[in-house]
């Protein structure tokens, strides 16, 4: 680290000096926010009429040898006139971006528009601002940065897959995640393959006017990620690598060994009926191990949270190279990531290789090749090793006296009393390997004026191993002598479309563009799986299985599905402010009955350009730079529901034959299958207002939306004269409604110092609006006029008994014992005493995100929140409660004694529920409110002279350092509260922060 510091001072020393010695002649352009060279600028003398040259790669132009005006225009930036006088021995040019970005192109699906002309909800993402943040997902890029958009990670284990939710709740029991269209290919579940830093663009079609383009597939939302490409009329070699860092954020606060073992002996001799005194060494011997018993008399704490975590190391090069110098276009990547997890012996390593190739054959004739290649070696813990860490009694030895992980054996049952977390993560084998090839060849040919023709054919090859094997010194594997599990996961998805597309322009008042389409996409899944276990040695693994002593299961899977569909859109517009676009689409899908294959889905938008109106006067457009009001409405359909729910099933069943059980019979299955399932729907109705101030240093977005989902898919209990026990069928529906918010702001602007931000502000409320035919209710977790698998359900928490209390409600019960609310004051403590105790979807969400620039040191600082809901925190609640047997957070120390009576946290109790009612089961304790803000990213930058780069032939140089998650503010006492709103933060991968330097270069 020291050596790293010491160098990045040396650069900043050598750079200041030779900026300060060296001033050289002729002129340059330069971008003013970043001090880089702007290549290809052209530039227009006025005094030689009118005559023009551009600048070179490097922004290099020679200067003219008498007075002159000259001008300068590049896309993007504002044009810039100077006055050139005889004698001057060089000119520098500063040019400054535009700021209102209107013109900035927009990926709509099948097609782009400008961000002016868009009538609908579409969010985008540029590749800079993807590359701020070193995410390891396309997922993790977009998290807190695009309104509307709820991402949340599945763990924090290295490689692991994260959610992601467009405007709330889309489905009651089916697939609720978007597709991602990459380059043209459709794709569905976790993009981890993708190399973030390939990613030119991400667009996020989130209403249904937007999406209705991709018909039955974009009910959840759609991303439209763009790839790097070479750019035209350049060639250049760009590196991007940073080393880091990670450590936990937050762990729990532990007792301490001599603390847990009298709180151990407390819980045992407060049960009277035991008769075991305190204190009393065949006591000890009842409820402590022998090894426990040797810490206690030592005085030894083993810190087991600590033995199975580490400062785990992260580390990503990416090298791209690229070319856009004549008719072929060339962009090449490679990436390398490696990063090891908090937990030993979990790691990731992905390799990913990316080719953009593209050649104007002629002029009406464009070829194409997109391709992205990855390939993921992941090494898995399970979470369960984490959980046993931070539960494992304090007083048991972490290593035995030969040094290996210590195991203990239950002489009552022969089986391991409990899995010593280290031997789950360093003995136990858990390996996924992920192969990926995603990619398409596209044509376009200009077949008239105006009129071109685009096939693209497409395809999606995955696999996945996964092999696994627990040895003797886990739980899993010690009775039986090793067990070994191989899976195997692949699909194969090939898609073919052609589009042809019309560009009509008649005058300058009226334009339109027509886009028509077949689409056809069809997929092929296999999965198979295989257990075994008794193996003569741990040696043998997964690899041997055939060496196996039992087959204990054998099973596989396979499915196909195709869909074709027509499409269709017109955008019209008038005046260059009045702009209508109607879309419509037409699919057929295998996935349903023959009765109910197919679907139509039609969408219209319109918007108005205030700020184009003549009777809006000089004064007000001079403060107001940009006024848009949109509107739209359109249908988008689900198809991503269980492809077998048409078929009826038979499960393999157990019958008695001569004397003994055979296990190779049939029966009917629990599903009848319904033949006329048809697609879930959903009908959205959005608005929204788009408005500019003070020449957009002022910008901001409002979006409200209102969508009505039905044919929602529930299952429909059958009579027992049915045969089956449920089918499939079309009848819920449920509302959701919310509104985004984005604002960004330039507060300050100048050339030696810049200010930006963005906010963004997100809510949503979701209803089940009808369930099943007479059925408000089909859980307590499901309800009508509630948001679906939202509610936290249980018993209300009602303090701590004290001496003199009424215990009719816990006849058995005693003082210090928990006390629960008889809610229907029957007398009786039941089920029908639980009640909704909190809602796990938060009122709002969002990101605030900071930049500043002082000339050529940067700093970002990207922070995210969320507000409004509730965790079921049953973990906390668990450590709290002392039982006698697990170990307990210090918070557990405030427990009640008859001296100590104002407290929550009930008297160590050893016996739990078994006992008496409800002592310290689960209850509204455990809701907390899950309330955060957290600082996800501060970094700090520097990018070096134009001046010291050309005398080493270096185009860009930035080297930086960041702080990943550095600061998290929340009253939630939990170590994490984004791990899932609804979990009770038991078995989880624990979070980390990152400290890491980086560079990128530019050849």
């Amino acid at each position: 680290m020291k050596k790293i510091l010491s160098l990045f001072i040396l650069l900043l020393s050598l750079n200041t000096w030779i900026s300060a010695q060296d001033k050289a002649p002729g002129g340059k352009v330069l971008d003013a926010a970043s001090g880089k060279p702007l290549p290809f600028v052209t530039i227009n003398n006025a005094t030689n009429k009118g005559a023009s040259m551009k600048a070179d790669a490097d922004g290099q132009f020679p200067l003219p040898t008498a007075k002159a005006v000259l001008t300068f225009r590049f896309v993007g930036y504002k044009s810039q006139t100077v006055t050139f006088n005889p004698g001057q021995t060089s000119l520098v040019i500063r040019m400054e971006t535009e700021v209102s970005g209107l013109d900035e192109v927009v990926v709509i699906g099948y097609g782009q528009q400008k961000k002016k002309d868009i009538t609908s909800a579409v969010s985008s993402v540029s590749s800079k601002e993807i590359s701020e943040l070193p995410a390891t997902s396309i997922n993790s890029a977009l998290q807190a940065r695009v309104p509307g958009v709820q991402i949340s990670s599945a763990g924090y284990q290295p490689g692991a897959g994260t959610t992601i939710r467009i405007r709330g709740i889309n489905s009651i029991t089916q697939g609720d995640g978007p597709i991602y269209v990459v380059d043209g290919v459709i794709l569905t579940g976790d993009i981890r393959e993708i190399n973030p830093y390939d990613i030119e663009s991400i667009d996020v079609l989130k209403d249904a006017s937007a999406a209705a383009i991709y018909g039955a597939r974009a009910a959840a939302g759609v991303v439209i990620i763009t790839t790097k490409k070479a750019k035209t009329g350049r060639a250049s070699v760009d590196y991007n690598g940073y080393y880091g860092v990670q450590k936990i954020v937050k762990t729990y606060d532990f007792i301490d060994g001599a603390q847990y073992g009298y709180l151990r002996r407390l819980a045992w001799y407060d049960e009277s009926a035991t008769g075991w005194p305190m204190n009393d060494p065949e006591t000890d011997k009842k409820i402590f191990s022998a090894v426990e018993l040797k810490s206690l008399a030592e005085g030894k704490t083993y810190d087991w949270p600590g033995a199975i975590t580490q400062v785990a190391q992260q580390q990503s090069h990416t090298l791209s190279i690229s070319n856009g110098i004549g008719k072929n276009k060339v962009y090449l990547s490679g990436n390398y990531l490696n990063q090891d997890g908090i937990i030993k012996g979990s790691n990731m390593k992905r390799y990913a290789l990316k080719a953009n190739l593209e050649s104007a054959v002629t002029d009406k004739l464009t070829i194409g090749l997109n391709t992205n290649y990855s390939h993921i070696q992941t090494s898995v813990v399970s979470n369960e090793a984490y959980y046993a860490a931070v539960t494992m009694s304090p007083l048991r030895p972490i290593y035995d006296s030969t040094g290996k992980a210590s195991i203990e054996i239950d002489p009552s049952t022969g089986n391991l009393t409990n899995n010593n977390p280290l031997s789950l993560a360093l003995d136990a084998t858990n390996r996924r390997i992920d192969d990926r090839l995603i990619g398409n060849m596209y044509l376009d040919y200009k077949l008239l004026p105006g009129l071109s023709f685009r096939s693209n054919v497409g395809a999606d090859i995955y696999k996945n191993q996964q092999f696994e094997y627990y040895p003797r010194n886990t739980s899993a594997g010690y009775l039986q002598k090793g067990v070994a599990k191989v899976q195997n996961f692949g699909y194969r998805d090939w898609l073919w479309e052609n589009t042809m597309t019309y560009d009509y322009n008649p005058s300058e008042e009226h334009s339109l563009n027509l886009l028509s389409g077949f689409t056809f996409q069809k997929r092929r899944q296999e999965w198979n799986f295989e257990q075994a276990s008794g193996f003569p040695t741990d040696e043998l693994t997964y690899k041997n299985m055939n060496l196996a002593t039992r087959r204990d299961y054998i099973s596989s899977d396979y499915f196909n599905w195709a869909t074709s569909s027509l499409l269709g859109r017109a955008i019209y517009k008038y005046k260059q402010r009045y702009i209508l676009n109607v879309t419509a689409r037409y699919d057929g899908s295998s996935r349903f009955g023959a009765e109910n294959r197919y679907g139509f889905f039609p969408s219209i938008s319109g918007a108005w350009r205030l700020i184009d109106e003549p009777f809006l006067g000089v004064k007000f457009k001079s403060r107001v730079s940009d006024a848009k009001i949109r509107i739209s409405y359109g249908v988008i359909g689900n198809q991503d529901v269980s492809y077998d729910k048409i078929f009826s099933q038979m499960n393999a069943a157990t019958y008695p034959f001569n004397g003994s059980t055979q296990s190779s019979g049939y029966q009917i299955g629990s599903n009848k299958g319904n033949s006329a399932l048809k697609w879930e729907s959903q009908h959205q109705f959005n608005t929204g207002f788009d408005l500019g101030l003070l020449n957009n240093r002022i910008q901001m977005t409002f979006d409200f939306y209102n969508k009505n989902i039905k044919n929602l898919l529930l299952q429909n209990t059958l009579a027992p004269s049915q045969g089956f026990d449920a089918t499939m069928i079309n009848v819920a529906s449920m509302n959701t409604r919310g509104m985004d918010i984005g604002l960004k702001l330039y507060p300050v602007k100048t050339p030696n110092f810049d200010w930006q931000m963005d906010l963004n502000w997100s809510k949503y409320k979701s209803k089940v609006t009808a369930l099943l035919p007479g059925r408000d209710s089909l859980s307590p977790y499901l309800k009508v006029g509630e948001a679906p698998n939202s509610l936290i359900v249980d018993y209300v928490f009602d303090g701590i008994y004290n001496k003199g209390d009424d215990f009719k409600l816990n006849p058995t019960g005693r003082p210090g014992d928990v006390r629960i609310k008889d809610l229907n004051n029957d007398g009786i403590i039941n089920q029908y005493d639980r009640a909704i105790v909190g809602r796990t979807t938060p009122k709002a969400w969002g990101g605030i995100w900071n930049y500043f620039r002082y000339k050529r040191v940067s700093m970002t600082v990207f922070a995210s929140y969320m507000y409004g809901h509730d965790i079921y925190n049953k973990a906390y609640m668990d450590y709290v409660y002392s039982d006698g047997r697990k170990v307990i957070l210090k918070d557990g120390l405030n427990y009640w004694t008859p001296e100590n009576t104002n407290t929550n946290i009930p008297r160590p109790n050893a016996f739990g529920s078994s006992t008496r009612t409800l002592p310290q089961g689960s209850s509204s304790f455990a809701v907390q409110k899950g309330d955060f803000l957290r600082i996800r990213n501060i970094t700090l930058a520097y990018d070096f002279s134009p001046t010291l780069l050309s005398k080493l032939k270096i185009r860009s140089l930035n080297v930086y350092a960041q702080a990943l998650e550095p600061f998290l503010f929340t009253g939630y006492k939990g170590t994490d509260p984004e791990i899932g709103v609804a979990q009770g933060a038991y078995d989880i991968y624990p979070r980390f922060r990152t400290w890491l330097f980086g560079l990128k270069m530019g050849l």
